[in-house]
Formats: structure tokens, C-alpha cells, sequence
């Protein structure tokens, strides 16, 4: 039977008309990703300009949200539009509203439109009106504060009114007259018309951007640049909602790419404007390596190093790179920040093949080595820190600002993240020729290796802490889950591996989001935002729901094939993007626990990099499974493509301009994958694909540039275009051990049912009483 399927599938090869992917020309790309807002529906949209700003605005809504905001104050909030005298009331009934990714559009019923667009790197955003008749035409904006208002050659200048410091200018791309309340008309009947809002620190600095800006097409030049970005790297499934959710999870991420205190990532937003170290490192392959941004993301890994602590003399800190650079303090109170910074730095450079760049990252390494070694590690090479360094890092506002969830002295992700430093910073070494430091941090990484398994591990379960009298602290919660999308290879066994996500799984991963605790345990906190109980942070890390922490999971189940599973919670993330709160986005938190009515509440901020960027990174490295290493000259595939995917077309940038087109389809009792390769040099493809029994076996392909190449995989047996290929076994199945996994039933919601609800803030009282185990 499995031959017949070879056959088969063989046929379909040769005649099932694969060829290069066709992307959509930009009408049809944004025609699909537009969210159309539902009548009467008021929910948050916001844009980024790539520089320092950002726009948030309400759907059918003059008055809700903060308008274009900068640190330094906000000016514009909001605009209105006019055809022949009359406004275009954007509340009204038989509206239509898009949201998309620079701002919004609007279609009247009487056929006006108008339209919103923050335009990236130019500190500036255009509007615009139209009319399906010339008419005269009138754009005002609504403005948060205002100085004085001068005219003068074409160009509106407005002073910084309270609690501003900004100048702004408004040009059009016609002949107008100014208004009261600062409208802005045709001189002339018109069919559309647009003004120019820029912003700068002088009044000439703002006329100069304003009128050059004007004389173009603004809008335009914004809608083919997001276009480029968002199809530099490409992917086009059989589910059209899911592709819909995907581009805007790039969107959004990409949003969140300033250059405030020089090139950094935002983590979120209207909070979190600053570049925080570990929350950029987590959103950086998500935000800036799967979508080819490969000089975006050494340009922040560059500018973070800039950073380093090198202090004399030296202090604890000593090699760190920032946990947050403000203009108020630059802070290094992480443990994790500069190994997640070794960790993308080594990701760009199998992305980049760049060994300059690896140069650079050697430089960072040395001193972070020398500070991490001499003051934190154990006897056992393990890393030692403190009780809120990791991502867990939520503190009482005590005297002594004691930890809400003790996570010290040795976490499980942080050894892996050590571990995986440790061979980053041995393989950079080798390459600048220091064989000493390259011995010394292979013969510790494995040293870490073997300490971790035997203090980490006892045979069943890995614990997530080691506490500070060395026991086990194996509270379930989600990191242990770490140990499979962390490491480029295998920090521990696939067996341990497979039973932290037979552990963790049934627990903790609920349709909507995986829980930062079991809901059995006595910690467990229901409700992040719950007043009549607990301050929020004791619910932050003890149960609240992160979406970034999905991320990871997708990563754990795809690993080992459970990726059915991963996709119906990729979906449902999808819908949160799509559907939930701000549109387009994702929030920071949910509670961990649904509402009446099964009702999902969003907490924390409501758009986060690191949340989108994981759905992101998770559609390309863990679905289609692309993981390209050019250190070893290999292009990586580790696919677990969804039952539910009868085809996909992707396009997947590495390298220096080059990218491999891939053309799937699913028939026939097996898979067709058609490769094309985009560049100047032949590259070898490695695919490690699964099997129906979860386990994975491994080809090799070499492609020639320009020529489509055809793999058909059917069961164990693969053919290159008609020809056998040599199959080797690449991981056994997992499945007996893991068995089946579904999600986990949240229970309702009764304050009596949970230890933490049985008074005011009883976490708090077993913290301050020292009693947290």
C-alpha cells in the first residue's frame, strides 16, 4: 500500500503543474488583511511609526483614544473630513470601517471615504478625502493641545501648546483655504484631497518634512513599503483566517521596531516604551529574522551591546548587557538578558552566514563570560540569580521588595539559556581563533549539561527551581516547556522532554493561552486585575495567562508531533488578533480563567511585541519548520504541517538576498514539497519531516538556483523529482510515552474554590512571612 502511495504521489509530482509562489499584488494583499470593523463597534487601533511614536484610535469614534503619541507630548488626536460643506460622520449608520496596518479607512454612504496613515520613519502621518464627485473637499484635524497658529507660503504651522515640546506643520496636495477650527478646504472642486500632519522639535523642521512629504503621494509610498515588508518572507496556507492573522501578527510586530535610544523593539504598548533587553531578544526572530529584516535585527543586537556593562572596577553586573535602557536609567537587573542576546546573535548569524557580525557578538561574549563566571555560577557550573531576575520578575512594594513568585537561585529555562550561551560564545570563540576560551566554555556547557540532569531531573519530573537549600521545587509551570524551543540541539534527552510536555500540556494549556500556573496549585491566582483580593502582580506570574508563553508551547508540541493540536490553539490566538481588544494585536495577558459566559478578559498592556512575534516565529520555524543554519552552509527544515493545511506556498529569506520559494501540497497518502531556490550558489536542504507514528526521519537535497526541485515524501520512503532518495531515521516516536493530549478544563470561577481568595492578600502575608515554598 505505502508503495502504490510512492507511486501515486511520484505521478502527482511530475504532473501536478508546482511551480514558483505567486504572491498577491498589494490590492488583493490588503483587501484581504483589512479589519472591517462591526456596525456600531468602537475597538482600539493603533500604528507605529518606527521611530518613537505610535497612533491609537477607536473605530467610529472622534474622541476615544490618545491620538499620535510621543514622550515628548501629544499634539494631533483625531481629524475629521467634509464633502461639499457637510461632514462625513464616521458614527453613523451604513459605515464602513477597515483597520489596517498604518491607520484606517472609511467609506460613506454618499461614496465619500477618508483615510488615516502614520507613516513609517517620517514623524509625520497623511489624511485624506475623496468624493465620487468633485466638490470641495475639507480636512480638520483634532488636536490634544495648540500654541499659536501662523500661515505662511502653503504651510500651517502650529506652536507646542501644554504639555507639549513638539512644532506641527500641515501641508496639502493642493491649493486650500484655513478655516475655523483649523480646517483645511479646497480652493477648488476636488475629488480627493490630502494634508500632511509632521512633527519636529523646530517650526522649520516641521514646514520642511510637511511640504515635502506633500508633494507626493504619502499614502502610496506607506502602502508599498508595508507591502514590501510584510512579503519579504511569505506565507499563503489553505486557511485563509489564519493567513489573515499572520500578516497582522507581522504587522504589529513590526510596529513595535523604534529608534528611540537608537534601534531597539518596543515591548509594548501604551506601557513598556522602552528597550527591554529580555523582551527584545524573546520578539527578535519572530519580529525580525523569520520576515528577512536580518540588517534591522544586527542593527538592535549591535545597539543593545553598545550597552554592555564594563564598568571599573568591576561590579556583580559586570558583562551584562541593559534589562532596560530609558532616558531616565539604564538598568541590568536581569540574569537572562544577555544569554537570550547570545542566543539571537548566534540565530542572526545561521540566518546571515555573517562572520563579521559574529566578530562583533565575540566581543560581547568575553567580558559577559568573565562577569557571569566569577559571580554567579555554582560549583555545579550552574547559573545562580535572584529570586525576580527571570521573566518571573513581578516584586512586592515592601522595604525589601521581596518576590511575588521566588524563582531563585537556579531556574530551569535560565540553565538552559546558560547552556546554550556557553556553546554560542565556545563557537564564536573558535571562529576569532581563541582556542583557550573555546575549550574552557564547551568543557562548562557540558559540565551544565550534566549538573542539570542530575539536580534538575529525578526520573519523572523537572523541576522548575532549585531552591536555595538545593530541593526540588517542581511547581508546574510552564518553563520546563523551554527546553525544547531554547537550544539549537539537545540540552536534554528527547525522553525528558517529551515527559515535561505530558506533564505540563493536560495542566496548564487551555484553548486560549497556557496558564504561568496549574490551577490546582494553592498559589494560583484566577484573575490578574482582582482589587477585592490581591494586588495584580500577585496574580501576574500565579495563573495569568502570557501570550508569548504560546509560543514556546507550539515550539514543544510541533517538536514532537502533536502539532494538531498546536494549530487549534493557533487558531484560537488568531482570533484574539483578529477579534479581541486592540485589532490586529495581542495583549500581554489574559485571566487565567474565562468570565461568564465563557468570556475572555484581556489584561496587562493591550498591544505586546513579544506576543505577536512568537505567532509569528511559530508560522515559519515551527509549522513549515524553516531554520536555516548557514554556519553549516545548511538550509534546516523541521516541518509539522497541520492535518488541517492541504497546501501552502511560502517564501523564506536568508542569507545575503537569497530565499528558497517552497510549494506544499498534501495528496495522495503523502506530501509533495517544491523547492525553489532564489540566490547564486547551490544549498543543501536537510529535512527532518514526521511520520504517522510521530517519529522523524531525514533526507538531503541539494538545490540548484533557479530550478524547481521536488521532494515526495509517503511514509518513510522519499524521491527527489521520480528518484529514490536515502532516508535515515532522525527522531524516534515520543507518542507511547506522551500518549493523548487535549487541552486542559478551566474551572469556573468561585472565589471559595481558591486558597488565594479566602482573604485580602494572602499570597502577600505567606511572602512577608517568609512561608513561600
Amino acid at each position: 500500500m505505502m508503495r502504490r502511495s510512492l507511486i501515486a504521489l511520484a505521478l502527482a509530482c511530475a504532473f501536478g503543474g508546482a511551480g514558483a509562489v505567486e504572491k498577491p499584488g498589494a490590492d488583493a494583499f490588503f483587501d484581504a488583511m483589512a479589519i472591517a470593523a462591526a456596525p456600531g463597534q468602537q475597538a482600539r487601533f493603533v500604528a507605529g511609526d518606527n521611530l518613537a511614536g505610535y497612533f491609537e484610535g477607536f473605530t467610529r469614534s472622534y474622541d476615544k483614544g490618545e491620538g499620535y503619541v510621543f514622550k515628548s507630548g501629544t499634539v494631533f488626536k483625531n481629524y475629521m473630513s467634509f464633502a461639499g460643506g457637510a461632514q462625513n460622520a464616521r458614527t453613523a449608520a451604513g459605515v464602513r470601517e477597515d483597520v489596517l496596518p498604518w491607520g484606517h479607512r472609511v467609506r460613506y454612504a454618499n461614496g465619500a471615504t477618508e483615510e488615516l496613515a502614520l507613516l513609517s520613519k517620517r514623524h509625520a502621518l497623511a489624511l485624506r478625502v475623496t468624493s465620487q464627485q468633485t466638490t470641495t473637499l475639507a480636512l480638520r484635524p483634532l488636536l490634544k493641545t495648540a500654541g499659536a497658529i501662523t500661515q505662511a507660503d502653503g504651510i500651517v504651522t502650529v506652536a507646542p501648546g501644554a504639555g507639549a515640546t513638539q512644532f506641527m506643520a500641515l501641508a496639502a496636495d493642493r491649493p486650500f483655504t484655513l478655516g475655523a477650527d483649523l480646517t483645511l478646504a479646497t480652493q477648488a472642486p476636488a475629488s480627493a484631497f490630502t494634508v500632511i500632519a509632521a512633527f519636529g522639535a523646530s517650526a522649520e523642521e516641521a514646514d520642511t518634512r510637511a511640504r515635502a512629504l506633500a508633494q507626493g503621494d504619502a499614502i502610496a509610498d506607506e502602502r508599498r513599503a508595508t507591502y514590501e515588508a510584510l512579503t519579504r518572507s511569505y506565507l499563503a496556507t489553505s486557511d485563509p483566517h489564519y493567513d489573515k492573522a499572520l500578516n497582522w501578527a507581522k504587522a504589529s510586530a513590526r510596529m513595535f521596531v523604534v529608534n528611540e535610544y537608537g534601534a531597539g523593539i518596543w515591548a509594548g504598548l501604551p506601557w513598556f516604551r522602552e528597550n527591554w533587553g529580555r523582551d527584545t531578544f524573546i520578539a527578535l526572530p519572530g519580529t525580525l529574522l523569520v520576515s528577512g529584516d536580518f540588517a534591522d535585527a544586527k542593527a538592535v543586537l549591535a545597539n543593545f551591546a553598545r550597552y554592555q556593562n564594563l564598568r571599573e572596577p568591576r561590579d556583580k553586573d559586570y558583562g551584562r548587557v541593559p534589562n532596560r535602557v530609558s532616558p531616565d536609567e539604564i538598568i541590568y537587573n536581569t540574569v537572562d538578558g544577555t544569554p537570550w542576546m547570545l542566543r539571537e546573535a548566534m540565530e542572526t548569524i545561521r540566518y546571515t552566514g555573517d562572520r563579521a557580525f559574529a566578530a562583533e557578538m565575540y566581543k560581547l561574549a568575553v567580558p559577559y563570560f568573565e562577569g557571569a563566571i566569577a559571580n554567579y555560577t555554582d560549583p555545579d557550573g550552574l547559573l545562580r540569580h535572584a529570586a525576580s531576575d527571570t521573566w518571573m520578575d513581578a516584586r512586592i512594594e515592601n522595604p525589601t521588595h521581596q518576590p511575588w513568585s521566588d524563582r531563585g537561585p537556579h531556574a530551569v529555562e535560565i540553565q538552559a539559556l546558560w547552556h546554550t550561551a556557553l556553546q554560542t560564545g565556545a563557537t564564536l570563540a573558535a571562529w576569532a581563533g581563541d582556542d583557550r576560551r573555546a575549550r574552557d566554555w564547551t568543557a562548562l556547557a557540558a559540565k551544565v549539561q550534566a549538573s542539570f540532569l542530575q539536580r534538575f531531573w529525578d526520573g519523572k519530573t523537572v523541576a522548575d527551581r532549585l531552591r536555595a537549600d538545593g530541593s526540588r521545587d517542581t511547581r508546574l509551570r510552564p518553563n520546563a516547556l523551554m527546553l525544547s524551543s531554547i537550544p539549537f540541539g539537545d540540552f536534554v534527552p528527547d525522553a525528558v522532554q517529551a515527559q515535561v510536555l505530558k506533564r505540563s500540556v493536560p495542566a496548564l494549556l487551555y484553548p486560549y493561552g497556557i496558564a504561568s500556573l496549574s490551577q490546582d496549585d494553592i498559589y494560583f491566582h484566577p484573575r490578574h486585575e482582582n482589587p477585592g483580593f490581591h494586588h495584580k502582580d500577585a496574580a501576574y506570574h500565579n495563573g495569568t495567562i502570557w501570550g508569548w508563553n504560546a509560543g514556546f508551547t507550539v515550539t514543544a508540541l510541533n517538536r514532537y508531533g502533536y502539532q494538531d493540536l498546536a494549530w487549534q490553539l493557533t487558531q484560537n490566538l488568531g482570533q484574539q488578533i483578529l477579534g479581541l481588544g486592540t485589532l490586529g494585536s495581542m495583549s500581554e495577558n489574559l485571566d487565567a480563567l474565562p468570565h461568564a459566559g465563557g468570556k475572555l478578559k484581556l489584561t496587562g498592556t493591550f498591544a505586546q511585541s513579544w506576543s505577536v512575534a512568537e505567532y509569528a516565529r511559530n508560522a515559519y520555524q515551527d509549522y513549515v519548520g524553516f531554520r536555516p543554519d548557514l554556519i553549516d552552509d545548511t538550509l534546516l527544515f523541521e516541518p509539522a504541517v497541520p492535518r488541517q493545511w492541504t497546501r501552502f506556498g511560502a517564501v523564506l529569506p536568508f542569507g545575503v538576498d537569497e530565499a528558497v520559494e517552497v510549494d506544499f501540497v498534501r495528496a495522495r497518502g503523502g506530501q509533495r514539497w517544491t523547492f525553489t531556490l532564489r540566490g547564486k550558489a547551490p544549498r543543501t536542504v536537510r529535512m527532518a519531516y514526521l511520520n504517522a507514528d510521530k517519529s522523524r526521519s531525514q533526507v538531503a537535497l541539494t538545490l540548484e538556483p533557479g530550478k524547481p526541485t521536488t521532494l515526495a515524501l509517503a511514509g518513510k520512503r522519499a524521491l527527489r523529482d521520480g528518484r529514490a532518495l536515502q532516508v535515515q531515521a532522525a527522531r524516534a516516536s515520543y507518542a507511547a510515552q506522551i500518549g493523548s493530549l487535549r487541552f486542559a478544563r478551566p474551572k469556573v470561577y468561585r472565589p471559595q474554590d481558591f486558597p488565594m481568595l479566602q482573604g485580602q492578600d494572602v499570597l502577600r502575608g505567606i511572602v512577608e512571612r517568609n512561608e513561600y515554598r
